[in-house]
């Protein structure tokens, strides 16, 4: 009874969804329309021209002891 109840719900959900993409289609909205910059302005982090950015230097491989765990 449990089984064809899954298999019952998961028929229904998939024609949910098959009905749900056939609307979308038929809505005439083209979502994927490539952005020129006119409508949506550039974002993000702002170009630093000419500013000087300081780096830290390269971490140096070296030796590295401590004591372990549990020693007292």
């Amino acid at each position: 009874m449990g089984v064809l109840r899954m298999f019952t719900v998961g028929a229904i959900g998939y024609l949910a969804y098959r009905a749900w993409q056939r609307r979308q289609a038929g809505t005439g909205r083209s979502s994927l329309q490539e952005d020129d910059g006119e409508r949506t302005p550039p974002h993000g982090d702002p170009l630093l021209a000419g500013a000087a950015i300081e780096e830290p230097p390269a971490p140096r491989a070296a030796a590295h002891s401590s004591r372990g765990f549990g020693e007292s």
